[in-house]
């Protein structure tokens, strides 16, 4: 399941991954409300696996990416993302992850502030148009 928030006063949009992940039905869930949610594709945005079991799949992450090049292509976006997750091994994937997010960055937290802070400094609220 995925509860998606928008919030455009902190120019934030977060994805909350609840219960087993079922990779291919996950990345088509995000792209759905990425698609819903046009105007918000220069906010921010964070990832938040704390309620969610299981891995995501690397090839999955794969076609995300490759959509996700492929329509923002030329556009103003945020290209810093924050994943909230309590599980070791999810923070070691996202690092390779990270190196697939072209011209962007991908950092792991444990805490929802820790994730906002870092967004703050990276790419504050203001700097979003």
């Amino acid at each position: 399941m995925l509860d998606v928030v928008l919030d455009a006063e902190r120019k934030l949009l977060t994805f909350k991954v609840l219960g087993q992940i079922d990779s291919v039905a996950l990345t088509d869930r995000i792209i759905e409300e990425y698609k819903a949610h046009r105007n918000a594709w220069t906010f921010r945005r964070i990832f938040d696996y704390r309620r969610a079991t299981g891995l995501y799949d690397y090839a999955e992450v794969e076609r995300l990416l490759e959509w996700w090049h492929r329509e923002t292509a030329g556009m103003d976006i945020c290209n810093k993302v924050a994943v909230i997750t309590n599980e070791v091994l999810f923070e070691v994937r996202a690092r390779v992850f990270d190196e697939a997010y072209t011209n962007g960055q991908i950092m792991t937290f444990d805490t929802l502030v820790k994730a906002v802070d870092w967004l703050d400094k990276v790419a504050p609220v203001e700097s979003r148009p």
